[in-house]
């Protein structure tokens, strides 16, 4: 079994559409968990955004599914100058950044590898030769939404980090705890030289701001962010194809190395 963690089911709605994932109504609402007949070896469940939900919903799935794989996947913003949006990692390390960035410093990050170099390898080359590019890289896991250029330019400059996340860094640490093998897979929603607008702040940690009702009252108070939210809308839809594609990769290149016991169809 393979277990998947999400902070935002809208980061994978495609992956959700394509493979037909149902919600499990014996689960948590709060963090629901989805299945899928098409995928059977393959169980999702949507965290929410940081540390502690992140941490609940992977022991969740370990207690009720026994997966030899989790997954941490979904969206991350670049530490890197000039990565494109859409952009994917397999983070074959991960890094852990406690606290507010006013108390940041290079003495308090903890470092993982979580991805032996030889596997890497594997999955990298099953993936590429797919026709889908992904590098390897490193992921850092930070305790709040950064959507400062400034932030991302000191992490990039200080630490051999690709991109930064909320959830990676736990995901992984209470996998390794259970002794179940981690995976990061992440894509670039924004570059490092673009700040996000507070709308999609708000929407990422709020699920009622998600709404599409929300959107419009935020367009009617501010009618200059059109244009940024228009360039976000299709940043969004190119990340979540690209994860979609990757993810599904991912999966197939897990069986065919032999951790997983392929029984979908």
């Amino acid at each position: 079994m393979i277990g998947i963690v999400i902070a935002i089911r809208e980061e994978l709605l495609e992956f959700f559409s394509k493979n037909e994932f149902v919600k499990d109504k014996q689960q948590d609402e709060n963090q629901p968990v989805y299945t899928s007949h098409l995928m059977p070896d393959v169980v999702i469940i949507e965290s929410g955004m940081g540390k502690e939900n992140a941490i609940n919903a992977t022991s969740t799935l370990i207690a009720a599914y026994h997966p030899k794989l989790i997954i941490s996947a979904g969206f991350a913003g670049s530490v890197i100058q000039n990565t494109q949006s859409g952009t994917a990692y397999i983070c074959s390390d991960i890094w852990s950044m406690p606290g507010s960035p006013a108390f940041w410093s290079t003495q308090i990050a903890e470092n993982v590898q979580i991805l032996d170099e030889n596997k890497a390898l594997r999955l990298h080359s099953l993936i590429t030769d797919s026709g889908s590019p992904v590098s390897m890289g490193s992921c850092m896991t930070v305790d709040q939404f950064i959507y400062n250029h400034d932030l991302k330019t000191w992490i990039g400059e200080n630490f051999s980090v690709d991109v930064i996340d909320m959830e990676s860094f736990w995901v992984s640490q209470t996998a390794r705890e259970k002794n179940i093998e981690p995976l990061v897979v992440r894509v670039v929603l924004d570059p490092m030289e673009q700040k996000l607008p507070p709308f999609i702040v708000e929407a990422a940690n709020n699920k009622k701001s998600r709404t599409m009702l929300n959107g419009l009252k935020h367009v009617a108070i501010n009618p200059g962010d059109i244009k940024k939210i228009l360039e976000i809308t299709m940043q969004v839809r190119k990340a979540r194809r690209i994860l979609t594609s990757n993810l599904d990769l991912v999966v197939n290149a897990e069986r065919q190395i032999g951790s997983i016991t392929a029984t979908s169809g």
